[in-house]
């Protein structure tokens, strides 16, 4: 694919994305409703009809207690708001974080999940280290001089304005 192509394709796959992190979001929602009356994600989507239709949680440990899985999923998912509007899009650290916090030592989901996310964004997954890693704590300090930075979201997608405007 050339760049020129990609650059068509980036505002899709990144709607694909905005798309999947609402289904994963209602999805944690609804198993928060019922959590505490199933001892495990495979029992809660028998159980349930509300979860039978989130194909995420089909791909995850089904003997998962669905408290560990609201917390994991949003461990996995909660930089995805601020990364897929970032100017250039980080895409091994999407997939490294679902792949770290909801599917440690579970290749076979891992895989099937990521084959159903790359039928929308066909990169999802690619260039991933060998050992995945979580996203840094939402509340970890940050440095004084980071702090000065302008904000991330001051510019994009619009282009910077002229100084004299």
């Amino acid at each position: 694919m050339t760049k020129q192509e990609t650059a068509t394709q980036d505002p899709y796959e990144r709607r694909a994305l905005l798309l999947h992190l609402g289904d994963v979001l209602e999805s944690v929602f609804c198993l928060s409703q019922c959590a505490d009356e199933y001892a495990s994600i495979g029992e809660a989507v028998k159980g349930n009809d509300a979860l039978a239709g989130f194909t995420l949680l089909g791909f995850v440990d089904a003997t998962m207690p669905p408290r560990d899985f609201i917390r994991r999923a949003s461990g996995a998912f909660f930089v995805w708001p601020k990364a897929l509007l970032d100017e250039t899009l980080n895409r091994p650290m999407l997939a490294n974080t679902v792949k770290h916090d909801l599917f440690a030592d579970n290749a076979k989901g891992w895989n099937a999940y990521m084959e159903e996310r790359r039928k929308e964004v066909p990169w999802f997954g690619e260039d991933l280290p060998e050992v995945a890693t979580s996203a840094a704590p939402a509340h970890e300090a940050t440095p004084a001089a980071e702090a000065e930075k302008p904000s991330r979201y001051s510019t994009w997608p619009w282009p910077d304005k002229p100084a004299d405007a």
